[in-house]
């Protein structure tokens, strides 16, 4: 065939498809313990078979829709965004997308061009090198939570990052993978160093639902941040809804109007049923996320206490972030073969940045109670061993 192309050739395989086929050995049930994801059904009210989608109008329901998103949800956001977030976002400044992965690509090339660079804090999350790869844009990873927590200066940290190339940098509060909460003050200082440089700000926010400890604050409401600052969000976290695929994006006026030009030549627009069951979530989704909050911080406390692998106790999210090197002897990667091998799949650090390849990171909320302690017990024997 004809040659592939240099962007695609860049982007690195996954360790977890030799994960897997370590876990395909295992003669019992294999745990995944390795994706972001929940195994809690959606809020009642948001499933299809309660939204009455038999009864639209084909010409409604089938077609195509606004590239923007479907207006009742975005005027429904726009006043989430100002009760929860004090976001002052007006309509046009909200931009529905197929999930928080496609936001933060159109977000990406709206405000970067080939050749610019984009800091990474890390441990981030880690579709985010691969999405500005694709855009030929420099992912510059930035370790930022381990030595913040360690007392670093978090201006210090960004300002030795920063060179003449640097527009954007991207920030995940609750972090993903491992759950700190940035404070007010510490976002404060991230914006000011923005500020002083003229940079965009990304700020992933899709776990703003799960935090235990602290508050969660939007960068974009600090003084300074909101004419520079994209915050995306997902239903896939908060509403158990990752296989609809619906995200939104605020920001700017015009930051989004350069967007919504990229969703137009990617996905056009967002099914319309979906963003039906989005606004449906939104509406009556507080009495699940309570309880949702509370099962998951539950998980978090039980999976911490079981683990033979000290690790800090994250604020928020659903990940632990178990720093795997006294147990690895020089081969992370092996150790988590065996762990595979043991049936469980862990997601392997280094897709968190090059800083963490001897770590990995476990969700505690993509399987139940008793899985999760068939689990860890299975990984607790590997370590032990």
């Amino acid at each position: 065939m004809p040659r592939l192309s240099a962007t695609a050739a860049a982007i690195p395989p996954s360790l977890l498809l030799r994960l897997f086929e370590r876990a395909a050995g295992y003669a019992g049930e294999v745990i995944p313990l390795h994706i972001g994801d929940t195994h809690l059904g959606p809020p009642p009210a948001s499933r299809f078979d309660r939204l009455g989608l038999d009864d639209a109008p084909s010409c409604w329901l089938y077609k195509y829709g606004p590239a923007a998103g479907w207006a009742p949800l975005i005027e429904r956001i726009a006043a989430k965004l100002a009760a929860r977030n004090r976001l002052a976002i007006e309509p046009a400044g909200v931009q529905i997308t197929a999930g928080a992965t496609h936001a933060l690509s159109c977000a990406v090339g709206a405000v970067c061009d080939p050749g610019d660079e984009l800091l990474l804090l890390a441990p981030h999350w880690p579709l985010v090198r691969g999405i500005a790869q694709a855009r030929a844009v420099v992912p510059v990873e930035v370790p930022f939570t381990t030595p913040l927590r360690a007392g670093g200066d978090p201006t210090a940290i960004l300002e030795a990052a920063i060179t003449p190339r640097t527009r954007a940098l991207y920030v995940s509060t609750p972090n993903n993978p491992d759950g700190v909460v940035l404070s007010a003050a510490e976002l404060a200082a991230v914006v000011a160093v923005a500020v002083r440089h003229d940079l965009w700000i990304l700020s992933d926010e899709v776990y703003e639902d799960y935090v235990y400890d602290g508050a969660h604050v939007s960068i974009g409401s600090l003084p300074g941040a909101a004419e520079r600052t994209i915050t995306v969000f997902s239903f896939s976290k908060g509403y158990a809804q990752a296989g609809l695929r619906v995200g939104y994006a605020a920001g700017p006026v015009g930051a989004i109007a350069a967007m919504r030009k990229l969703v137009n030549h990617t996905v056009y627009n967002v099914p319309h049923a979906v963003q039906r069951a989005a606004l449906a979530a939104l509406d009556a989704g507080d009495g699940f996320l309570g309880e949702a909050r509370a099962r998951s911080q539950a998980a978090r406390d039980r999976a911490v206490a079981a683990l033979a692998v000290a690790c800090a106790t994250p604020a928020g999210s659903t990940y632990l972030f178990l720093d795997l090197r006294p147990f690895a002897a020089g081969d992370p990667d092996g150790l988590l073969e065996r762990i595979a091998a043991a049936g469980v799949v862990l997601a392997p650090g280094r897709g968190f940045g090059a800083a963490f390849a001897g770590w990995a990171r476990l969700c505690f909320t993509a399987v139940d109670e008793a899985r999760l302690a068939t689990g860890i017990a299975r990984i607790n024997a590997i370590l032990g061993g």
